[in-house]
């Protein structure tokens, strides 16, 4: 596959073409990350990583007009990139990943981004760009037949974010930003503490072993420049993902322009009113003093955020 960069029309045209990606794409794109060839234009990759380290606007049109551009920047710098891009993320709203990143990178400009001023902080967009990468090509190598072609997206969002991150050059990203970066996509454990506990009723020792030992890993091999932060950096990198999926969440469908709500009532409830458990709406406290927040609030979710994170929760 010849890696050159896109014009924006016919990034667009992907991006609102088919949801799933072409076979040959798919081969060709495996072959690169097996081999470690770059699947972007590099040059282009670090316009898009430039791009997302200036001052966030401060109006949520602008915001929202921001990180659409930005998506349009990441997918034009590769046909292949494109494709991943426009391609559907498996989960149990029809989404393709430029709008699921999207969501994400507007959560975290909403609602995290006043507390990250820190020179330091400015990978943490880039991050966001970049920790569920892999999740398209995840759904384009599974069985159509399974029901969670998604599963294995982790191993892949690790292959990825290496893939384009290690030849890009160091005055756009130090190799400790880009350390830190490979370490927060790596973090897995959070939500699934919260689930075991929170939903599935495993005691609290049992359901916090497995992040605690993930947790301690990415930490002890954090670059020793940004250990102060780190903690805080796994909080956002789970928060701002898990509150995409949420109706606070929103992001410009590339086809029509306008700017939509990630998840929509008839997602979120079933016809009798109960939660259909396929949002994370529910974990959040909608108190009308939290609604511009995400804030954890049911004791069970407590407990293991004061567990893992003892500093940060009490």
């Amino acid at each position: 596959m010849d890696i050159r960069p896109l014009d924006y029309e016919q990034t667009v045209d992907i991006l609102t073409g088919p949801r799933e990606i072409p076979f040959d794409v798919t081969a060709t794109v495996e072959t690169m990350l097996t081999e470690g060839t770059p699947i972007v234009d590099i040059g282009r990759f670090s316009e898009f990583v430039a791009g997302l380290t200036v001052e966030v606007p401060q109006n949520t049109v602008d915001v929202v007009e921001a990180n659409y551009q930005s998506m349009l920047t990441l997918a034009s710098c590769s046909l292949a990139m494109a494709w991943q891009q426009a391609g559907d993320i498996g989960i149990p709203r029809p989404r393709r990943l430029h709008e699921h990143n999207q969501s994400v990178l507007n959560t975290f400009d909403s609602v995290f981004a006043a507390d990250f001023t820190d020179p330091r902080d400015t990978l943490l967009k880039p991050m966001s760009s970049l920790q569920d990468g892999g999740k398209a090509h995840c759904v384009a190598l599974a069985d159509p037949a399974d029901h969670r072609r998604n599963r294995n997206q982790a191993v892949h969002n690790s292959r990825m974010a290496n893939n384009v991150l290690d030849p890009l050059p160091s005055d756009v990203l130090s190799a400790d930003e880009k350390t830190v970066i490979k370490l927060l996509i790596q973090q897995t454990s959070i939500g699934a503490a919260l689930r075991q506990h929170g939903e599935k009723g495993v005691p609290l020792d049992d359901a916090v072993a497995e992040a605690e030992v993930e947790l301690n890993r990415l930490r002890d091999q954090c670059p020793p420049d940004y250990r102060d932060r780190f903690d805080e950096y796994l909080l956002v990198s789970y928060l701002a993902d898990a509150g995409a999926h949420t109706q606070r969440a929103r992001y410009k469908d590339a086809a029509s322009g306008e700017v939509l709500p990630d998840v929509t009532p008839e997602d979120r409830f079933n016809p009798d009113g109960s939660e259909t458990n396929m949002t994370l709406d529910r974990i959040f406290s909608e108190a009308p003093e939290d609604i511009t927040t995400l804030k954890l609030f049911q004791p069970k979710h407590l407990a293991v955020m004061q567990r893992l994170f003892p500093n940060h929760y009490s």
